[in-house]
């Protein structure tokens, strides 16, 4: 494979398994340094640093809560220091949403949701803008969800904090276009992750047949595939789509 981002330098967040380790292999896989950030699950960290260290990327696992401010910070720190730069950041943390009705959840977890989700993404993204103004150049990409646009019933969090999110990526692109610095979302549809499979779980068998049923593809999507666009937009060929959140779902919205 090319190695179109040899020398760069990459930070994801929640790269520790799904669809954020995905991206740290497809950036290690394309010559870039890549660091990650998890927040709790140390054994799938290890494998995803031992993955990163094989393909010759030497690899940076940092442990950061994305909801705290200061881990954020200290851990934005840490790359700078081990690569003296930072080109693209791909946040991909996320929360697994409660699945109640607004009705029935709590004030708790509504606030735990959007702290990883909205406020995360907004510590991440914040910190790393410093550094790409003052140089002049980096890409932003954040994981969002066709929730946002879905508004399904019992997944008002999603809905909510990525839709937050998306408007966050949009004003971001007009506000650092002109430094140099290049922001989109990429809304994803079900996709084989471990929430995926706890979302499949809750709703049981035969609500989740009749989900893949209805997406046009007629299967889910994998990490990998959602990895490879996320290389692409932070390539030079995606060097003229800035403030875009663009879907990766089999066509599951149009399916509704």
């Amino acid at each position: 494979m090319e190695r179109d981002f040899s020398g760069k330098a990459v930070l994801v967040s929640g790269g520790s398994r799904g669809i954020g380790r995905a991206v740290c292999l497809e950036f290690a896989r394309r010559g870039a340094r890549v660091a990650f950030l998890f927040r709790s699950r140390e054994d799938e960290a290890g494998r995803t640093l031992a993955q990163l260290r094989e393909l010759g990327a030497g690899g940076l696992s940092i442990r950061a809560d994305v909801s705290d401010p200061e881990a954020v910070a200290g851990a934005l720190e840490q790359v700078l220091g081990e690569f003296g730069g930072l080109d693209v950041v791909a946040h991909c943390a996320g929360a697994m949403g409660s699945w109640k009705t607004v009705r029935e959840m709590t004030a708790g977890e509504w606030c735990d949701y959007v702290n990883v989700d909205l406020n995360g993404a907004f510590h991440v993204i914040q910190g790393a803008l410093r550094p790409m103004h003052q140089q002049g150049s980096g890409v932003i990409i954040a994981i969002s969800s066709i929730a946002a646009q879905m508004c399904q019933a019992r997944n008002g969090q999603g809905a909510a904090a990525k839709a937050g999110l998306e408007a966050l990526i949009r004003v971001v692109a007009r506000e650092e276009g002109r430094h140099g610095i290049r922001a989109n979302a990429v809304a994803v549809g079900l996709t084989g992750t471990a929430m995926a499979e706890e979302a499949f779980s809750r709703w049981g068998p035969e609500v989740s047949k009749r989900i893949v049923a209805g997406i046009p593809a007629g299967r889910i999507g994998t990490p990998e595939e959602v990895a490879k666009f996320v290389a692409f937009l932070a390539s030079e060929e995606g060097a003229y789509i800035t403030g875009k959140v663009l879907q990766i779902d089999g066509g599951q919205f149009i399916g509704g």
